[in-house]
């Protein structure tokens, strides 16, 4: 199969994602925690098996990096938690767009930790975002900060600093076993932290929720296992990573489609295109 097919796979899965996630979190009995633990359990263990079927699964790491895992184990849980609780609060599209906050932390904590240089065209990108997300966010003429675009602001933040450590572990670890651990460990850490949480997984046992959490898993395992096999298939970082990044502006699109998000949908496409542009110039 071509990188381009792949790619394609890669940008419709992970579009597919945020309609998900906001579809399953519209209801005043579901729960960001219980969510991140029945998404990311599934996603978990469907990586298992992909990495068995590839004959890549590697459990052990070497000691040296017990603290960089126990980071993915805080960050990641604090991460899907605060996403989460942004798709209750706001629309998808919002979330989707926000979100890519994530990729300035990234290239903030690939110069402190990984000693990369920072660039003119990565200080541009990362004002243009910027101004992508003002434009997001600018209703009635003015600027609205509420609850939940910040708690995906933040959530963007600890995602930008997992990623930082995630690329750390690959320089060591192969991909779909690294994603067991992104994937379990969180689940792990939200069942030590909040027991409490499992009474709200019942939620999820009713069947057209089970079959779109189900969905959403296999959707988010095969969309990044399709990026990084692109790559294995001969594309250019410097291709695959601008044109991945056009899920954002499908997410919009799909989601004033199906969920009738189309309260100022002007202001949600300019700021989705703004802020692709500014990611493939950080990329």
């Amino acid at each position: 199969m071509s990188w381009q097919i792949l790619l394609i796979i890669s940008i419709v899965f992970l579009s597919l994602n945020g309609l998900f996630h906001k579809s399953l979190l519209r209801d005043d009995k579901s729960d960001p925690r219980a969510q991140a633990i029945v998404f990311l359990g599934i996603g978990g263990v469907f990586s298992i098996l992909i990495a068995i079927l590839r004959g890549k699964l590697q459990l052990e790491f070497p000691s040296s990096l017990i603290l960089n895992f126990l980071a993915i184990a805080v960050f990641a849980t604090i991460a899907y938690v605060l996403k989460y609780r942004g798709f209750q609060l706001i629309t998808a599209s919002e979330v989707v767009i926000f979100s890519t906050t994530s990729k300035f932390w990234n290239v903030v904590g690939a110069s402190i930790f990984l000693h990369e240089t920072i660039t003119i065209q990565k200080i541009f990108g990362t004002i243009i975002i910027l101004v992508g997300i003002a434009v997001t966010m600018y209703i009635d003429k003015k600027i609205k900060l509420n609850k939940g675009i910040f708690f995906v602001l933040l959530g963007a933040a600890f995602f930008g600093l997992t990623d930082i450590n995630g690329y750390y572990i690959l320089q060591t670890m192969d991909a779909s076993s690294y994603q067991i651990y992104f994937y379990l460990l969180p689940v792990f850490a939200l069942l030590l932290i909040q027991p409490s949480s499992i009474r709200k997984l019942s939620y999820y046992f009713k069947l057209d929720r089970a079959i779109k959490v189900t969905a959403l898993a296999i959707f988010d395992t095969l969309g990044m296992l399709a990026l990084f096999f692109a790559y294995q298939a001969g594309g250019k970082a410097s291709v695959i990573g601008p044109l991945s990044a056009t899920k954002v502006i499908l997410t919009v699109v799909l989601a004033i489609i199906f969920l009738k998000e189309r309260d100022n949908i002007t202001k949600k496409m300019i700021g989705a295109m703004i802020t692709v542009i500014g990611v493939v110039l950080l990329l």
